[in-house]
Parts: structure tokens; sequence; C-alpha cells
């Protein structure tokens, strides 16, 4: 099956019977990332009752999907989201669906269509392009070849993934498997071999 993906931030909008939704739609690669969006939204609307949220992670050359209520009744929130990201064929994507209450009660088949909504328009506000698969790649490097390495990065359009700074520099690298290798030669070149690498998937 072909897949799409998403390269930036989508936001959407729904509003029923004085319930507001705001939704967002993030590229996430791995599930710490979910995590932390879904701690964010809630310090950003202190207000909510509900963050809702769905994600769909290609990983170790697996889909793995997720849908959360968050207190909403059992399958009236999370799971229409992710059946927005389905009808999409989104992956490596997750949608935050911030709920402010409006004083009445929506019931199921309400709440079902308010998030699918909410959903659907960040969805619709975001170039979708099509997915290739990536491989994660784990370096060590000098402080002296940062800038240069960074650099190489952005023209290879490759991702940062996490970083950490002690003696050496530790970058996790996401890449289009299409690039890998010539990246990897890249690396190598610039550096002189100094800087060392590990394939981790």
């Amino acid at each position: 099956m072909n897949y799409n993906t998403i390269n930036d931030v989508g936001k959407g909008y729904y509003s029923t019977k004085g319930s507001k939704f705001f939704s967002f739609i993030h590229p996430i690669q791995i599930y710490s990332e979910h995590k932390h969006l879904i701690s964010i939204y809630k310090t950003q609307y202190p207000e909510s009752c509900h963050v809702c949220s769905s994600y769909r992670i290609f990983a170790d050359n697996r889909l793995d999907e997720y849908s959360s209520d968050d207190g909403e009744p059992k399958g009236s929130s999370g799971v229409p989201i992710l059946n927005q990201l389905k009808s999409n064929n989104l992956i490596n994507v997750g949608v935050y669906v911030v709920r402010i209450f409006g004083g009445s009660l929506l019931g199921i088949p309400g709440l079902i269509q308010s998030y699918s909504t909410a959903a659907l328009s960040a969805i619709d506000n975001i170039k979708h392009h099509r997915w290739i698969q990536s491989s994660t790649v784990s370096f060590s490097l000098s402080y002296e070849f940062e800038g240069i390495f960074k650099s190489l990065i952005k023209d290879f359009n490759a991702k940062i993934v996490s970083s950490t700074y002690l003696d050496e520099i530790e970058m996790l690298v996401s890449i289009d498997n299409t690039s890998l290798v010539s990246f990897i030669n890249k690396t190598k070149n610039i550096s002189s071999n100094k800087i060392k690498y590990n394939l981790t998937e």
C-alpha cells in the first residue's frame, strides 16, 4: 500500500452546541514525541476538559496505531480521529483534538461526529506527500563537525530525531532509504571517516 505523510504542523477547528474543538496534526517518528505533544496541549489549554489523540507510526517494519479518548466515552473520540488518519492513508503523524466544554452534552454520536470533523479539518489544512521508507542512523561526532554535519542533514532533507551533547555529540538521524548510502558516504568524506555511525533500523 502507498502511504502519505506530512512535513509541517496543521491546525483545524470545529464547534457545536458551545463546545469548541481545536485540532492539530504533527509529523512524529516515535512515541515520546506523541507523549510530549499531549503534555504541551494540556499546558496550552488549561481550560480544556479533554485532549484526545491518535497516531500511526511505521517503525521496525510494522505499523503501530494508537488512539486515546482521554476521559471521553470509550470509542467516541480517539477512534474517530484514527479513522480519519486511515482514510487519508497517513502514517508517521499524530492528531490532537482539544475540547473546551460548552455546557451541553453531545451524546456519543455527537462526539464521534465532532472529533472526526475536527481531525479532518486539521488533516485537510496541511500538505500531504507520498511517504518513502526511512532509516534511523546513530552518529557520533566531535564538536568541530557539528556545523557541517547539520548542513548535510538539511541538504538531504533528513531529520534530527534526538541529540545528546557530552564529550562528543550523539545524534539520531532519520533519512529516506533512497538517500541513505549517499548520505553516509558524504559523512565519511567531510570528516575523513571521523564521524562514526550505526544503523539502528
